[in-house]
């Protein structure tokens, strides 16, 4: 317990930090990003089971599961559970979890807790997550469906953060909506650009992906220098 306070005072000293470094961050990010569509039109075949994954949630979304109890549920689970992920990882005890449509949402744990678990679901695509990193860490990769099904999982993190992210939302009111502001746009579109870029060109695209961001620097301090 005092381990996990220790943790969120720590956490909570760095929101601030974070914050301005997402928002000085946010055009390196974007560069990165147009980087890599400049691949991908390239190539776009590497890209087409995941897109195909991702068109074919959007679908089932829209035909059906925006309309039945059922989406409403998964959406509600995931983005509890993305709580609680971040809370074990900042060592709080687990007290107690409930995701219902009639009853509320929400994660109990011991002590305070800190800005990295409130903020996780709106930028943090647990499904999207587990199926890379599973994939990565599988001595045999089963493309397509790999891919497919990591697509399916995108879509459903950009479904689930668009239906979450409201005025109303009593986590980002918590946040308050200048620091939303700062961090979540560059925290999302990293997250995101990097299962992009894995699917499209695995461990390599990620590492190109992250080696990208630093090129506006460079190419700055070149024309800074003299001669």
């Amino acid at each position: 317990m005092k381990l996990s306070r220790r943790i969120d005072r720590i956490v909570d000293f760095t929101k601030w930090p974070v914050a301005i470094l997402s928002m000085v961050a946010l055009p390196l990010v974007v560069w990165s990003t147009i980087r890599m569509l400049g691949d991908i039109l390239q190539a776009p075949w590497n890209l087409i089971w995941f897109v195909a994954g991702t068109v074919a949630f959007v679908a089932i979304w829209r035909s059906w599961l925006s309309k039945s109890r059922l989406g409403n549920l998964l959406i509600k689970v995931e983005h509890e559970f993305t709580h609680l992920i971040f809370a074990v990882m900042t060592l709080h005890p687990i007290l107690g979890f409930q995701a219902s449509e009639s009853k509320g949402s929400h994660v109990r744990f011991l002590g305070k807790g800190n800005w990295l678990i409130t903020a996780s679901p709106y930028f943090f695509p647990t499904a999207a997550v587990v199926l890379w990193i599973f994939s990565w860490i599988l001595p045999i990769r089963i493309f397509p469906w790999t891919s497919l099904v990591l697509g399916f999982a995108f879509g459903y993190h950009i479904v689930s953060t668009i239906r979450e992210t409201h005025s109303d939302q009593t986590d980002l009111q918590q946040l308050t909506w200048r620091f939303c502001w700062l961090f979540l746009p560059a925290a999302n579109l990293l997250v995101l650009g990097l299962l992009i870029a894995y699917s499209h060109g695995g461990s390599t695209g990620v590492s190109e992906f992250f080696s990208r961001m630093v090129e506006p620097i460079s190419l700055l301090r070149n024309a800074l220098s003299p001669g």
